[in-house]
């Protein structure tokens, strides 16, 4: 599949109840960065966007959920003064499903788009001191075409940065009829053992788009993975960083030992 074809839109998951963290987690401080979770998450994924000069410059759509509001004031605050450089919110209603839930409001929004006539999106912007300078893309619009992969991650992975992303979007273009997934291990498991985990960030080419469309409950695209898997349809990706997400506040903690 040549970059002419090869059409990808990116979903920030970011629609989680955080009921183990008293509080919205995704407004917790990233101790490295020292930017709200939420923040250094999309500008992960919109450093991997930028970076492969062939993908067109669509916005990153966010999902949320239970805490819409705080989530939406923390990005219009913080994503502001290019309009270049969109992201659009989209709050999931569902969100009390769980993940299948994201995914499905996700998916739903991008194919609408492609069949909007082509205007102008109102901007949720990066301020210019959040992203290095090669990486400011020209102005964009709302999709024109069906994309033909969708890139899915969650936005409380504070290890996953845009050279996982990057190495993912290569696999991608190079089996594009696949899924290709973040692949991981428990501590002291080797690749391919039982343990082995494959999960998102991954992404997932148009022909599965209807079975997104058709996922329940709170397991999100995993049993979709592991269908495929079985299969021979997925391309799996070591991406470590894809093991560690933040639930608890103590998690915070367990991320600093870990660097």
């Amino acid at each position: 599949m040549n970059s002419d074809v090869y059409g990808l839109a990116f979903v920030l998951l970011a629609g989680g109840q955080s009921s183990r963290y008293d509080g919205n987690k995704l407004l917790s401080e990233h101790p490295i960065t020292k930017l709200p979770l939420l923040q250094h998450s999309a500008n992960e994924v919109i450093r991997a966007r930028d970076e492969i000069a062939s993908l067109s410059k669509n916005p990153v759509t966010v999902i949320t959920g239970k805490w819409h509001d705080s989530v939406n004031s923390q990005l219009a605050e913080a994503f502001c003064g290019l309009p270049e450089l969109t992201i659009e919110v989209i709050h999931n209603r569902q969100w009390e499903e769980g993940l299948a839930s994201s995914i499905r409001s996700g998916l739903s929004h991008l194919l609408s788009l492609s069949l909007q006539p082509k205007t102008s999106l109102s901007p949720t912007l990066l301020p210019k001191s959040s992203l290095p300078k090669a990486a400011l893309p020209p102005e964009t619009a709302s999709l024109s075409t069906k994309p033909s992969h969708v890139l899915f991650t969650l936005a409380d992975l504070p290890s996953l940065n845009t050279q996982d992303l990057i190495r993912l979007i290569d696999a991608s273009k190079a089996h594009p009829h696949n899924i290709v997934c973040s692949e991981w291990q428990m501590d002291g498991q080797k690749y391919g053992e039982p343990n082995s985990r494959l999960t998102v960030p991954a992404i997932f080419p148009e022909a599965m788009y209807s079975e997104l469309l058709a996922l329940q409950g709170d397991t999100g695209a995993k049993p979709l993975i592991k269908k495929y898997a079985k299969l021979g349809k997925v391309t799996a990706v070591s991406i470590p960083n894809a093991q560690f997400d933040i639930d608890t506040p103590q998690d915070w903690e367990k991320f600093k030992k870990r660097r």
